[in-house]
């Protein structure tokens, strides 16, 4: 099962208007972990000399795309403030079984509960605390 957007990918390979962009303290580690847990497919990973990952790209689907980058050394993401601090919201067709995947994967994932009478959805945390919320309209 991968992840997918509501819109189809641009012409010409472009990427979507709005495109997250999210820091990890280990970019490598957590480009793998996506990629194991939510299904998505890499399309680059830029290494600064150390081997460390500098900027990296994954793809969902439908036209969907992640980014994720190492940041400067001062770098307090979510795990370290104590809370969420942003929410990514991805789209995606059979969420039960999307869930499940996940949760099979190792990640502790919340229930199915229903929003706005529009969609269904769950959410789960990577391992830096970054809050993920994938949905699928009713």
């Amino acid at each position: 099962m991968r992840a997918s957007n509501l819109a189809a990918m641009p012409p010409e390979n472009l990427d979507p208007q709005v495109v997250p962009y999210l820091l990890y303290a280990d970019a490598g580690s957590a480009m793998d972990w996506l990629i194991k847990v939510f299904a998505f497919t890499e399309r680059a990973r830029d290494k600064n000399s150390d081997g460390t990952v500098r900027h990296g790209e994954l793809l969902l689907d439908n036209g969907g795309v992640i980014m994720v980058g190492s940041p400067g050394t001062d770098f307090r993401g979510p795990a370290k403030l104590g809370g969420v601090t942003q929410l990514q919201c991805v789209t995606v067709t059979d969420l039960p079984a999307h869930r499940e995947r996940v949760r099979a994967a190792g990640a502790s994932v919340s229930e199915i509960g229903i929003r706005a009478n529009r969609a269904r959805s769950y959410t789960v945390e990577d391992p830096e605390g970054h809050s993920w919320y994938f949905s699928e309209p009713l």
